[in-house]
């Protein structure tokens, strides 16, 4: 059995400015662990500032948003987004992450952390959060076919118009793939979530889990897609991962626009595994 005193520890000894009681974090990480798998894997630094900031830690906080926040702009410049609009994006995510997403939930960054992905997985959500932003304005057509063509990109992102230009069916291959390659589990979370709108507590009744284990499964199964999608199209452009750094957010936001439309061609896949 992990012990939860000893992660606390742990995460405190590489955050000794942050001075929540150790009594106040308990609950937090009790929470986290559980349905964990591994949870001896767990990052402890990660864990303990994560459950910080949940409990509204300003030390934690402004350490969070030290550490993981300069990813936001820096995903969002592939995107025609304003300066305005890339803080709006920001204060989107600390409501998110922050703020208690409902009675007897824990703050979503409780959740995501634990993994050594923070960075990732808020530079995904942020994508997301651009691209609602832009749907909301009118500049993103909501009904669109998920092609390459749809996201509006700024001006002075020429490798990423090439990109649109060349590169469409090398990313729907890949989209398929990667698709192809969840497990069953996956792929069902993210038909419920996404083409069947189901929420959380939704579906942490169909699978008998609480409801923190079904949005970490919702929230890993939309990380796998994103990361196989970024390895399958490397393969097929024949060059390294990391050269694929610049159109990363690109291949985010397709996969992003995609979701659902691949999703709803495979409705008869089994929800369960």
């Amino acid at each position: 059995m992990v012990d939860v005193i000893d992660i606390i520890e742990r995460g405190r000894a590489a955050h000794a400015q942050i001075t929540v009681s150790t009594d106040a974090l308990v609950p937090l990480v009790f929470q986290r662990l559980e349905g964990e798998e591994r949870p001896e894997q767990l990052d402890a630094e990660e864990l303990f500032l994560a459950c910080a900031c949940a409990l509204g830690d300003a030390t934690a906080i402004a350490t969070f948003e030290r550490r993981y926040f300069p990813v936001i702009p820096a995903a969002l410049s592939r995107l025609a987004l304003s300066r305005d609009e890339v803080a709006e994006v920001e204060q989107t995510m600390r409501m998110r992450l922050f703020v208690a997403s409902g009675p007897g939930a824990p703050p979503r960054v409780v959740g995501y952390a634990g993994q050594g992905r923070l960075g990732g997985l808020l530079r995904v959500a942020a994508v997301r959060a651009g691209l609602n932003l832009l749907r909301d304005r009118g500049r993103l057509d909501a009904s669109g076919d998920g092609d390459l063509e749809d996201v509006p990109i700024a001006a002075d992102n020429p490798e990423l118009a090439k990109l649109k230009a060349q590169q469409r069916a090398a990313f729907k291959a890949a989209f398929e793939e990667a698709i192809a390659s969840l497990t069953p589990r996956e792929r069902g979370l993210l038909d419920l979530a996404i083409v069947k709108r189901k929420g959380i507590d939704k579906l942490s009744a169909i699978y008998g889990v609480h409801r923190a284990t079904a949005a970490r499964w919702v929230t890993s199964a939309r990380d796998n897609l994103t990361r196989a999608v970024h390895r399958i199209l490397s393969a097929k452009l024949g060059v390294p991962a990391g050269e694929l750094d610049n159109l990363l957010p690109l291949v985010e936001s397709q996969v992003e626009l995609s979701l659902e439309r691949m999703l709803r061609s495979r409705s008869d896949e089994p929800t369960e595994g």
